[in-house]
């Protein structure tokens, strides 16, 4: 650890992945700073370099071809909640993006990349992309490589934020009729979620045809919930079905989190709880279509 950290600004992300090839460690990648800095400023990260990567282009942009949407990393909160892309195409995306706690500087400042390069299991954006079946576009060294976001999320030797860059996010746009819903437990207006769930569902006839469910903040990893609602497949959504359900889900949650924002026993339950709320609000929003 250097006394005087370097700080080195790339104007491209081609030089930016040379420079990362080219150190030994200690380096550390920056954009928005949101998550970094805290750890940072409480001596928890002692960084020998800084990398910023705030002023890419290739990180910037919000489109859609093909039927997916491709999303740049340096996007924040509040572009997520505004953009008329995401609002049509991906509209799960933008409600979990707006219910992202820290306020306005937050929204403001935070970036996609950095919220998934954290992976931090109380964070918002995340069970939303995996609930949507999200890829990832990453440069390292000079290559580029695709892979899923729930593949990269199981990755021990990616090396985000100081050997890898996360350059975009890949978003196929949701289907027509699609009923979708993101729920979340918290303790106060602006603190993390004690639990949340994404879901999906596409009906037939009234009866649930497709569905993605992913619970989060109740582990140290999102939790696909997809063994819980396999049985729903072919039913309709009855009170019993919202009952199985719920008692399916916290039989996934192995390792509950304990900690200022519920106990493990606790937060086990309302991995159900919010399971069954989010698939409820799912299934009346494909009904109106």
């Amino acid at each position: 650890m250097s006394l005087y950290p370097s700080f080195a600004r790339p104007n491209s992300l081609a030089q930016a992945s040379e420079l990362l090839a080219g150190l030994s460690g200690g380096s550390v990648i920056i954009a928005g700073g949101q998550e970094i800095m805290p750890h940072i400023n409480h001596g928890a990260m002692q960084p020998d370099i800084y990398i910023d990567i705030g002023g890419l282009k290739e990180l910037r942009g919000i489109s859609e071809a093909d039927g997916v949407v491709s999303i740049g990393a340096l996007t924040v909160h509040r572009e997520l909640q505004g953009n008329a892309i995401v609002a049509e195409k991906l509209p799960m995306l933008a409600d979990a993006a707006s219910r992202a706690g820290g306020g306005r500087q937050v929204h403001n400042r935070a970036t996609l990349g950095g919220n998934l390069v954290a992976m931090h299991p109380l964070y918002d954006i995340a069970p939303a992309l995996l609930a949507l079946g999200a890829e990832v576009e990453l440069v390292k060294a000079g290559e580029t490589r695709r892979t899923s976001l729930a593949a990269l999320m199981h990755e021990t030797s990616h090396g985000l934020g100081s050997e890898a860059i996360l350059v975009r996010v890949l978003v196929p746009a949701m289907a027509a009729g699609t009923g979708w819903a993101y729920e979340k437990l918290k303790l106060s207006g602006g603190a993390y979620g004690s639990a949340n769930a994404a879901a999906t569902v596409q009906l037939d006839a009234g009866r649930i045809t497709a569905a993605t469910l992913t619970i989060g903040a109740v582990a140290d990893r999102i939790i696909d919930a997809a063994a819980a609602v396999q049985g729903l497949i072919g039913q309709a959504w009855t009170a019993a079905a919202a009952e199985q359900l719920e008692l399916r889900c916290p039989a996934l949650v192995k390792q509950p989190l304990s900690d200022q924002q519920g106990s493990g026993e606790w937060r086990q339950a309302m991995a159900g709880v919010v399971a069954r709320r989010a698939m409820a609000a799912a299934v009346a929003r494909a009904g109106q279509k």
